[in-house]
């Protein structure tokens, strides 16, 4: 049962009280009950407390209130400054701590922008697909580039090359196999994945890729584009890729066509860019 303990402002070292400073030195002091609230008049303070304090705690309580100074709390500043202390004023969408990169590539399992490349040559077989989403009388590549830190997407453009009418590309985001990622249909309760104070619902991936966002949907590419089709969004992803998950690139192209190639860029946000020396990969997984 909650239990009042009452003072007169003249008990406290100066005659005033600051709550929030009182707060944490009754927090952070021997006292074992909790501590319920504080309220202070002109002339008195009320501290509340879960249960009755101890002999102990009430003497402990007793010399928190004499040496209380009364004086507030310095105010946080929430502003980002730098460090000569002028204060940073933003209007780009980069995240703070991470760092702007453009790129053809993902990362592989020794390097940074090492993994597999956004290019595409339908003179050979390289990255054939023939899932459910090519259409009859057309043919596939599909690119999976995937990145050990998480990363903000922005912007792309396209380079393509003799690219018949018809073509097109699709840009999404993937969950790898065996992933679990939500889903409102999901029959996978957050909580059981461990996750607290979180109402949403999962599925797995299980063996397949499965695409929950699409970016890019079935933009047309035709004839020669040397200096680059552009995706410009006015801002970037509020929420990182996953460190793993893809960005999944489908190239669609008539069939008997073998002259259509090209190759895309990726601006994106991230941590990382590069190894520095000492650093392993397993240093990047490691920091996320």
């Amino acid at each position: 049962m909650a239990e009042k303990y009452n003072f007169s402002l003249s008990s406290f070292l100066n005659g005033v009280v600051d709550p929030s400073r009182l707060t944490i030195e009754i927090q952070e002091s021997s006292i074992v009950t909790s501590l319920d609230f504080i309220s202070s008049t002109t002339s008195h303070c009320d501290i509340w407390f879960k249960e009755s304090l101890s002999s102990n705690d009430s003497t402990t309580l007793i010399n928190i209130v004499a040496n209380h100074t009364g004086e507030a709390l310095p105010e946080i500043d929430p502003t980002p400054r730098m460090p000569d202390g002028r204060p940073i004023i933003r209007a780009d969408t980069r995240p703070l701590n991470t760092m702007t990169v453009f790129t053809s590539s993902g990362d592989d399992s020794t390097s940074i922008g090492g993994g597999a490349m956004l290019k595409w040559d339908f003179s050979n077989t390289d990255d054939d697909y023939t899932g459910p989403e090519v259409p009859s009388g057309f043919k596939c590549k599909q690119i999976l580039l995937s990145f050990h830190c998480p990363v903000y997407m922005k912007d792309g453009t396209m380079y393509f090359f003799k690219a018949p009418w018809g073509a097109s590309v699709q840009m999404s985001i993937a969950v790898p196999p065996g992933q679990y990622y939500p889903n409102p249909a999901g029959q996978i309760p957050a909580a059981a994945l461990g996750l607290q104070n979180d109402d949403r619902m999962f599925s797995n991936s299980g063996a397949d890729i499965v695409p929950i966002q699409i970016y890019v949907s079935n933009h047309p590419m035709y004839g020669d584009c040397p200096m680059g089709d552009e995706f410009n969004a006015e801002g970037c992803a509020i929420d990182a890729l996953p460190p793993g998950w893809y960005v999944r690139a489908l190239i669609f192209c008539p069939e008997g066509n073998t002259e259509f190639k090209g190759y895309g860029d990726i601006e994106l946000y991230r941590c990382h860019t590069c190894l520095l020396p000492g650093q392993t990969i397993d240093d990047i997984i490691a920091e996320h």
